[in-house]
């Protein structure tokens, strides 16, 4: 395991294109912090995710990872997209871990999120954050479909407000050629809890478009259209 910290690019590289050419080293790990823990508080530091997208690159054989993610610094689905990323590129060498993000006690990781923008929450919201993770990361690695979730509604119930209460709204797509494809998206928004549609008319518009938008897309849909 090497620390992404206080070292050069090169001087990383160099350490792993050595151990991968030694069968009895198995696998090759970075760290996921954002500032060094150890010597100048403020020298450099690579994102590692990145660097371990760079070594894979050029390593052939190892498994590699990085030990291990800290769930305060990625939203899930960014997280799962960057990880079959790394994946692909290694030829599927990935080993994923993932934790909560250090100790809510451990000033380096209040530190590092704070200079960074980063929320950094207590551990009973860690953990639970790390479990709908868990799950969120998951779904794109096994489902071919897109697919919804809920975290709004959590948040919602922890600081007592009720979730429809809520407008949600979402843009979408008109199609000219296809004005059935169009409705059929809206009646599908309508039905998850949408309730403000916004109409995205592309250009070129046709004459009389907003007529036709009303008569064609909204009028059909009038019994699933409530007024606000």
């Amino acid at each position: 395991m090497t620390a992404p910290a206080q070292v050069a690019c090169d001087d990383v590289l160099r350490v792993w294109r050595e151990a991968d050419g030694i069968p009895q080293i198995e696998h090759a790990w970075l760290v996921d912090h954002l500032m060094p823990l150890g010597g100048d508080p403020n020298g450099p530091t690579f994102e590692g995710w990145t660097l371990l997208s760079a070594l894979a690159a050029r390593t052939g054989r190892l498994r590699l990872g990085v030990m291990v993610t800290s769930n305060r610094c990625r939203p899930p689905a960014l997280l799962a997209k960057i990880t079959a990323t790394v994946d692909v590129v290694s030829g599927g060498r990935l080993e994923f871990g993932i934790g909560v993000g250090s100790r809510p006690d451990a000033p380096h990781a209040r530190r590092e999120c704070a200079a960074h923008g980063l929320p950094f929450h207590d551990g009973t919201h860690a953990v639970e954050s790390l479990a709908e993770a868990c799950t969120i990361i998951r779904r794109p690695w096994t489902e071919t479909a897109p697919f919804d979730f809920h975290a709004l509604d959590r948040l919602c119930d922890e600081i007592g407000r009720n979730p429809a209460g809520i407008t949600r709204s979402i843009v979408l797509p008109v199609s000219y050629d296809r004005p059935q494809d169009t409705r059929n998206t809206i009646r599908a928004a309508l039905d998850r809890g949408f309730s403000h549609i916004v109409l995205g008319l592309h250009a070129p518009c046709p004459t009389a478009v907003a007529r036709w938008a009303a008569d064609t897309i909204i009028a059909p849909l009038s019994g699933k259209i409530t007024a606000p």
